[in-house]
């Protein structure tokens, strides 16, 4: 049957023309074939999305990449020691994660992806049953949370399954410190001034051991009594202060010690005269606990009590903070119960209504 135009007119017939699809030229090859309405098409028309300017282009969502714990932890210890972390920081991280890819080893996980919340658990109850203190048991948990961000914020987790196992408890015991009298007794003890000024030092400064051993000479104005403290926790540098009594000794101290500079260490050995050791420092505090009889003569009891003692004497708790050079007042809160005992003692003994009238 033969189709004619008729009576159509020419811009019909051009129209019509434009939507017919030519027939393939059988002489030309499959990829060199002229130009179809579908290929002429505009981009959006063929399923093809062109971004506004300006707009990002979509990316897909990061998938986890496998990763073996041995080199996930070795990447760790890179990130923290490119975040400037202290050398106690990566010996407590080193340690501790050890610890826990050690365990998992001999349970047979060596991947990344293996890791899960059951594990963790599992883990924290052995250190447990192993007769573990709360606080190293909290410690083992609290680096483990801070590998497992790690890994996510490296998208080798998709999630930390950490966020499934709620942090150990810890309970609450009464912090040891000392009384007047152990500290005279330790003073008595004491066989040379360098051991009478480490005592009144610590007692008067709060000072943590390891900013205690990194003290150099220059570091003390024995005018003012300033100590200024450069290699604090988290490489916070403060400033703190001893009195006249402490500033005493310590002069008897440093009039022994021939040829001092100021960039030579504030405190030495005995035996060797090289700089006094966090070590050595445990060892003599406990020889003079030892002789004096007197307990928990550990650097960190003379801090509890520094910071125990400066709040029974008044002392606000912000200037404490700052002396000691905590971040929050969380700490110090646990010392006002103790002070707030030796308010109620005091009126007890001395309250006016009980003991004037």
């Amino acid at each position: 049957m033969r189709l004619g135009f008729g009576n159509i007119t020419t811009t019909e017939r051009h129209r019509i023309a434009s939507h017919t699809t030519p027939m393939p030229d059988l002489n030309r090859p499959p990829g060199n074939q002229p130009p179809t309405d579908a290929n002429l098409q505009s981009p959006s028309r063929r399923g093809i999305i062109i971004p506004f300017p300006g707009r990002p282009r979509p990316q897909p969502a990061p998938t986890p990449t496998g990763m073996t714990l041995a080199s996930a932890f070795d990447s760790f210890l890179l990130d923290a020691e490119a975040r400037r972390l202290t050398q106690a920081s990566l010996r407590f991280y080193r340690q501790q994660i050890g610890y826990f890819l050690n365990y998992l080893q001999g349970q047979g996980v060596f991947e990344s992806s293996e890791l899960s919340a059951e594990t963790i658990r599992a883990y924290l109850v052995s250190r447990q049953r192993r007769g573990l203190k709360d606080h190293s048991i909290h410690a083992a948990a609290r680096a483990i949370r801070a590998f497992c961000n790690f890994l996510v914020r490296e998208e080798v987790l998709q999630a930390s399954p950490m966020a499934k196992v709620r942090m150990p408890r810890v309970s609450q015991q009464d912090l040891p410190a000392f009384t007047a009298t152990d500290i005279d007794k330790l003073i008595a003890t004491c066989y040379n001034p360098r051991d009478r000024a480490i005592v009144l030092f610590l007692i008067d400064t709060g000072c943590r051991a390891a900013e205690f051993i990194t003290l150099n000479i220059g570091d003390v104005n024995l005018d003012s009594g300033e100590v200024r403290i450069l290699e604090g926790k988290g490489r916070r540098s403060r400033t703190t202060y001893i009195g006249d009594k402490t500033r005493l000794h310590l002069q008897r101290y440093l009039c022994r010690r021939p040829r001092h500079r100021s960039d030579h260490p504030l405190w030495v050995s005995s035996d060797s005269g090289e700089r006094l050791t966090r070590s050595g420092l445990r060892q003599l505090l406990q020889r003079l606990g030892e002789r004096a009889e007197v307990e928990h003569c550990h650097p960190h009891t003379f801090r509890r009590t520094f910071a125990l003692w400066s709040l029974r004497s008044g002392m606000n708790i912000y200037a404490l903070q700052r002396l000691m050079g905590h971040s929050d007042l969380q700490v110090l809160r646990r010392y006002l119960p103790l002070a707030e005992d030796d308010l109620l003692e005091a009126h007890r003994q001395h309250g006016a209504v009980d003991h004037v009238l």
